[in-house]
């Protein structure tokens, strides 16, 4: 049985029906916005304009108020100036609407009568059992029924969920993530959490059979207990990676001027991520990396890493970054040494990291021996899949030579062996975490990995830094002990 919260936030993220109070025809103004991305993005949805002074948005008739539709609306949209925003609201209860998303700014973040407008539209939603959505705020979506009052072009279907704070830099962390290649299942921009906060998009994510990774831009928690049993909860089965702001006093003005949230101490915010499983990271591609990772990579037994490299300066390089972040770069055993002189010329490192000594043809044979052996928890790349055939195609031309054809048959054995690596991957139960030197042209080897859930990453650094979370979470769950 679904509680009140779930049944409501489903009429968030899958209505039947969605009213646009303050549909607009006017390029650019968010009544335009917003209701242009409804009408093009969810077809199965009913979308009705509401607007005083318009007989059509769009093409679509439009209604004087809410209470002129003659269907049901299961959500509305607010976008109406701040003086119009109670009556709005009023007027979603007599309908009988479910959920609303106000839009419009000016509560209380700007403090004084902002924040008395504020408590005035929650007491009349709370009194007519409708659940809001901010104010100031920018939307949400659902890919998994085409629903968009947010979020960039582009967005794909996939398994992470997106809570943020921040409008704007919510859009933000949408549009890097999918230069990265994620996949999002649900977003929503929570503004000034009047009604709605964290936590609630907390619990329902957490029961969202569409979203198996959780992350979220936060400026300040309001129940703090609440959030600490519901995160302590989620993380046993869901991994959840924050981005938690306003570390510093000016910061933490600044959230206040912001969304009015108070940004508490930071002190105390690191104790309860680490206590409840909390990812918490610095920087977006942090969030992003690691988010990624945790969608299909398995997670470490314990800390040893071993390095398989195109060259050796990125083998130092990324022995020093996996130091840094804690890790151990043991030495290989002798029997794995033996192995890997199977597959790479004498000139070979004998070393981890394993340097290749500039050799492709016995790199999947070392990859595949190195997921095996009882030497490594998890096995970090740098260059040894998705060769960059521009770089191939480049020296052809300035021998003169046509390497077409040899181009063609090195993408179809990466490829193929390819499949081999996933099927590894599952048996072995390691991560194996690639560091891309292709620049930003992904080969087909990368991007028929990116396709099963596993990602490449821009630096020895970041591949590293990834593995170091990795064994965090993994130290939380109680795999390493």
């Amino acid at each position: 049985m679904k509680s009140d919260l779930a049944e409501s936030l489903q009429y968030l993220f899958c209505p039947g029906s969605v009213a646009v109070v303050g549909a607009s025809s006017t390029f650019g103004k968010w009544g335009f916005n917003i209701f242009n991305r409804l009408t093009s993005s969810h077809p199965k949805a009913k979308i009705y304009p509401v607007n005083r002074s318009a007989d059509t948005i769009l093409g679509h008739k439009a209604y004087p108020d809410l209470l002129e539709i003659p269907d049901q609306v299961d959500m509305a949209v607010i976008v109406v100036p701040t003086d119009s925003v109670p009556a709005a609201v009023q007027e979603c209860v007599d309908k009988g609407v479910k959920a609303a998303i106000i839009v419009t700014a000016g509560f209380r973040e700007t403090g004084g009568e902002g924040s008395q407008l504020e408590s005035e539209v929650l007491k009349i939603a709370r009194k007519g059992g409708i659940r809001i959505v901010g104010p100031n705020c920018m939307g949400h979506f659902n890919t998994a029924v085409d629903l968009f009052t947010a979020g960039p072009v582009g967005i794909r279907r996939g398994p992470l969920a997106l809570i943020s704070q921040s409008g704007n830099f919510g859009e933000y962390i949408l549009e890097r993530g999918t230069e990265k290649g994620a996949a999002f299942s649900k977003y929503v921009s929570s503004g000034n959490e009047a009604d709605l906060t964290v936590e609630d998009y907390l619990e329902f994510f957490a029961e969202d059979e569409e979203t198996k990774v959780i992350c979220a831009y936060i400026e300040g928690i309001k129940d703090g207990r609440r959030f600490f049993k519901l995160a302590r909860q989620i993380t046993k089965k869901k991994p959840f990676v924050v981005m938690k702001v306003g570390r510093t006093a000016e910061a933490a003005r600044a959230v206040l001027s912001h969304t009015g949230s108070l940004a508490g101490s930071d002190a105390v915010h690191d104790a309860i991520f680490r206590q409840c499983g909390v990812i918490r990271v610095e920087e977006v591609d942090e969030l992003l990396d690691i988010a990624l990772a945790l969608i299909r990579q398995p997670l470490p037994r314990g800390k040893k890493v071993g390095i398989l490299t195109a060259g050796g300066g990125f083998g130092v390089v990324a022995t020093d970054a996996c130091r840094r972040y804690g890790l151990e770069v043991p030495a290989l055993s002798e029997e794995t040494v033996q192995t890997l002189d199977k597959y790479l010329p004498p000139r070979w490192s004998h070393s981890n990291p394993v340097d290749m000594a500039g050799t492709f043809e016995g790199n999947f044979g070392c990859i595949g021996n190195l997921l095996k052996t009882d030497d490594f928890d998890a096995i970090l790349l740098i260059g040894s899949i998705g060769f960059p055939i521009e770089r191939l195609d480049y020296a052809a031309t300035m021998a003169e030579i046509d390497t077409g054809e040899y181009a063609k048959k090195l993408m179809e054995e990466e490829l193929r062996l390819v499949d081999g690596l996933i099927e590894r991957i599952d048996r072995h139960q390691k991560p194996l975490i690639i560091s891309s030197i292709a620049g930003v042209n992904k080969s087909p080897a990368l991007a028929k990995l990116e396709d099963n859930g596993l990602y490449a990453y821009r630096t020895p650094e970041d591949g590293a830094k990834v593995i170091s979370y990795l064994v965090r979470y993994s130290e939380y769950r109680g795999l390493i002990k």
